[in-house]
């Protein structure tokens, strides 16, 4: 009697460590499963686990087709690879999708729902069927899970157990999976679409500029009055032409410019260049528009600054449009200072996210040649302050009308200056006016090492 207790013992023991090894191997799929977004995978996952964890010969996953009211699968574990498709109502699986209920079949043949037209195309012999409808967290239905043929008998309870369980998680892993197909395939549509626009404003850009170098030619040799005089209303007729031209083209340029940066591809090259010599250009260049609105335009900088690491074409063209806005937005009678001096810092430390990289790497700050823009101009609102920097963004439409401009100068001083590993800050207050600055890795000095 003893000896007969500790045999049952034993196999209940024994079963209950089988039963834990299932639902161990279980949480296995599960964890695997929720880390898988590709589909197709994810599908060939679910069968070839749901095969193994009920000990069955084969298994299909069909998902539901609503709109053609039918049900399909890439994949069948344990056929060659083809794509199914059943009307729902059809066979078994049909029959479990439009019930919304599970079967356990021990004989497929004497059950009149079973179709045997697959049997008879693949010369496969189907004896034992479990099917489950797979539900959403909805309750509807997403698919259908099939197993067929269990290895040594007929499925049982415990069976239907672990693959209801295993039904219950591969709707969620197939419902985040075709979530992250449509946002991948969106994605890839915004790319695209990003795509086009960047080649469109590339191309038109390019067809923009073609025709105004001839313009700009002959409206100067008109002005210079080789082909003969000019009396005083052509004269002025022509040099507002000049300048509607000239204006139009640096809209040109700015354009092709933040194409290009946005391209990627080494548009900035970087190298040792003379900051002092470039400031000193750049207000000279501006004083003939600061005085045609009675500004006062200066520059506040050290007799000499170090030199710098930059593109000098890329920071003059920064210059231009902080130094355009500034005269564009402050009222007559007011004042603009360019301004720079040498400090020490790192300015701009990257996140992962934004993937640029700090100046120094190092724990030691660097020395930089901060460089900055101040007005006495309208100023901006502070909620406004983030978004002047997006492209085409304009603090409000009747700026536009009222001063001009497309909303893309500060959004390529941003990129400029960010490809130069900086950050371009912004100060201002409504009615005070605003304070551009930025900074510029200067050259380092050689050490006794190099003398």
């Amino acid at each position: 009697m003893a000896t007969e207790k500790s045999q049952e013992s034993s196999g209940e023991l024994a079963r209950l460590r089988e039963q834990v090894n299932k639902y161990a191997i279980l949480l296995d799929i599960v964890r695997v499963m929720n880390a898988e977004t590709n589909l197709d995978r994810l599908l060939e996952l679910i069968m070839q686990e749901a095969t193994r964890v009920v000990e069955a010969e084969r298994s299909t996953l069909f998902l539901l087709d609503q709109e053609r009211g039918e049900l399909w699968s890439k994949v069948a574990q344990g056929l060659e690879r083809q794509t199914i498709r059943l009307k729902v109502g059809s066979g078994i699986a049909g029959y479990v999708a439009e019930k919304r209920e599970s079967v356990n079949i021990p004989d497929a043949y004497q059950d009149p729902r079973f179709n045997r037209e697959t049997d008879e195309k693949t010369g496969y012999r189907t004896r034992t069927i479990l099917c489950m409808p797979v539900h959403h967290k909805g309750g509807g239905i997403i698919g259908v899970l099939q197993v067929l043929n269990k290895k040594g008998g007929t499925f049982t309870k415990e069976d239907e157990g672990l693959l209801a369980i295993l039904c219950s998680q591969a709707a969620i892993a197939l419902e985040n999976a075709q979530l992250y197909e449509r946002l991948r395939a969106a994605y890839q549509e915004l790319k695209e679409l990003d795509q086009m626009k960047t080649d469109f404003l590339a191309n038109i850009s390019h067809e923009l500029r073609t025709p105004l170098a001839p313009i700009i030619g002959y409206v100067d040799l008109l002005l210079s009055e080789h082909p003969g005089p000019l009396t005083a209303r052509q004269q002025s007729g022509l040099e507002i032409i000049s300048e509607s031209v000239r204006r139009l083209r640096g809209l040109i340029e700015q354009l092709l410019t933040f194409v290009q940066l946005g391209q990627g591809g080494g548009y900035l090259q970087l190298k040792e260049a003379s900051i002092d010599s470039l400031l000193r250009a750049k207000v000279e260049a501006f004083q003939e528009k600061a005085r045609a609105k009675e500004l006062s335009l200066t520059l506040a900088a050290p007799a000499s600054l170090p030199n710098v690491i930059a593109d000098p074409e890329g920071i003059a063209q920064v210059l231009d449009l902080l130094l355009d806005n500034a005269v564009k937005f402050t009222p007559y009678g007011g004042r603009i200072c360019l301004a720079a001096g040498v400090v020490t810092g790192r300015p701009f430390q990257a996140s992962p996210k934004e993937g640029r990289q700090p100046f120094a790497t190092g724990v030691e700050d660097v020395e930089l040649v901060e460089i900055s823009v101040s007005d006495t101009g309208i100023g901006i609102p502070e909620d406004q302050l983030e978004k002047i920097f997006q492209h085409f963004y304009q603090v409000d439409s009747s700026s536009t009308r009222q001063y001009g401009g497309t909303g893309l100068g500060l959004a390529l001083a941003k990129k400029i200056v960010e490809g130069h590993g900086s950050r371009i800050q912004v100060e201002s207050r409504v009615g005070q006016g605003s304070t551009f600055r930025f900074f510029l890795r200067t050259v380092s000095p050689p050490s006794a090492s190099d003398a």
